[in-house]
Formats: structure tokens, sequence, C-alpha cells
């Protein structure tokens, strides 16, 4: 409980950047498709490298070199069908680990961010901040370092929005074959 409380303390006060991008992300297609209806934005709730357990949110990456990478990450030797689909964001508040200055205004260290998450007793320390920062309505994503671009042999980054965060103006949009998007937070 002190860890998060000190993160959450440290958020208020840590630098922010704004994001306009295109972004990333590539996914098995039967879950999507067993869904029903097509959700591209869907939070399973489950927890992952910056959420604790019950946090909405969707992880993207900034290129598909990335994207693919982190997919073969999480699905080893798997060959099965996947999507690869790209959303346009424009978040005025992120949080980028990627830079040195955040992290120490955080107080935390670039080996903070490859603590094993799966089967961990505990929140990690990146859990922690991602409860931090999605319980803090001005800031609406984190962009950190991507361990599999890491592993393959690039620098890749990622980005977790959290969905609670969201609010105009900040958006992400679904991209499609025309200007509407597919699907959109807010």
């Amino acid at each position: 409980m002190h860890r998060f409380k000190s993160l959450h303390a440290a958020v208020a006060n840590a630098p922010v950047r704004e994001l306009r991008a295109t972004l990333v992300r590539r996914v098995p297609l039967l879950p999507i498709l067993e869904l029903g209806a097509l959700d591209f934005l869907f939070t399973s709730g489950r927890a992952y490298r910056y959420n604790p357990a019950g946090v909405r949110c969707v992880y993207f990456s900034e290129d598909e070199a990335t994207a693919a990478a982190e997919y073969q990450r999480h699905n080893p030797g798997r060959r099965q069908p996947f999507v690869t689909y790209f959303a346009k964001v424009s978040l005025r508040r992120v949080i980028d680990l990627c830079s040195r200055e955040t992290l120490e205004s955080l107080g935390l260290a670039a080996r903070d961010l490859r603590v094993p998450w799966v089967g961990a007793r505990h929140p990690t320390v990146t859990q922690l901040l991602g409860k931090a920062v999605s319980s803090h309505a001005s800031v609406a994503a984190i962009r950190f370092p991507s361990e599999a671009a890491r592993t393959a042999g690039f620098a890749g980054a990622n980005l977790v929005v959290f969905q609670d965060s969201i609010r105009r103006p900040d958006s992400v949009h679904i991209l499609g074959p025309t200007k509407a998007p597919l699907q959109k937070w807010p």
C-alpha cells in the first residue's frame, strides 16, 4: 500500500507529454470473433504489465514491427489467424517511461519496468503505477519501452490507454475504410 501511495503522489507531479499518433495493435483473430460484435477496444479487466485486475485499458504499439514482436512474445509458436488494426490517438497527458526524467520523477529505474508480472503474488511496481495513473483523471496513458522489441534487437515503444481516463478533447479512434472511426473513446 505504501508503494501505491508514493506512486500516486508522484504521478500528480510527473512530467507528461502530448501524443498525437497512429498506433498499432495485433491480436489473435478468433477471440475477437467470439465476442459476437467486433470490439477493437475490448478491455478484459485482467491483470497485465501496467494494470492490476479490474483496471480497464488497451495496449497499443507505436509501429507494426513492435506490434508483431509483442504478438510473437505473447503467442510463441502459435500458428493462428491474427488481426492487425490501427488507432489514431490524440492524448494531452501521457506519462512517458521512455524518458529518464520521468522515471526519476517517479522514483523508478529502467530495471523496475522489466520485473516479471505473470504469476506475481502481489501487484508489481508497474501494475501499481498503472493503477495510480488510471486513478488520475488528468493522465490518459503510459508510454513504455517494449521488452519484446528489445529482445528482438530493436527499440520500440508501447502505450497503455486507460478507458476511464479518456475525456474530451482526448480521443482514441479505431481506423477503418472511411473517415468515420470503427469505434472510439470517448
